[in-house]
């Protein structure tokens, strides 16, 4: 199965050949991240999907963490402001 389609930036290529095995909702996940967001706004992108499986937010956001810890993504050291108050890391594809 091809891993990015012909139209997908570079980045989503490079990330591509990568992977040898991931799952659908991993492989959705890491083209929301080719853009640097946070965990709020990677569930909001995910949800636009028209082709991508159907996933709880805590179940993208676990999905996020094991991407980090496959090392396909990364924090990007930014930190924004939630509308709760609360602090959220930045995430986005490893280059």
């Amino acid at each position: 199965m091809a891993k990015a389609r012909k139209t997908d930036l570079q980045t989503s290529h490079d990330a591509a050949k990568s992977v040898r095995n991931i799952t659908m909702t991993k492989h959705y996940i890491l083209q929301c991240l080719v853009r640097a967001r946070t965990d709020v706004e990677l569930v909001e992108a995910y949800k636009k999907l028209k082709k991508a499986p159907k996933a709880s937010e805590s179940g993208i956001r676990s999905r996020r963490a094991e991407l980090v810890r496959e090392g396909l993504v990364h924090p990007t050291g930014l930190e924004v402001k939630l509308p709760s108050g609360r602090y959220a890391k930045v995430w986005q594809v490893t280059k």
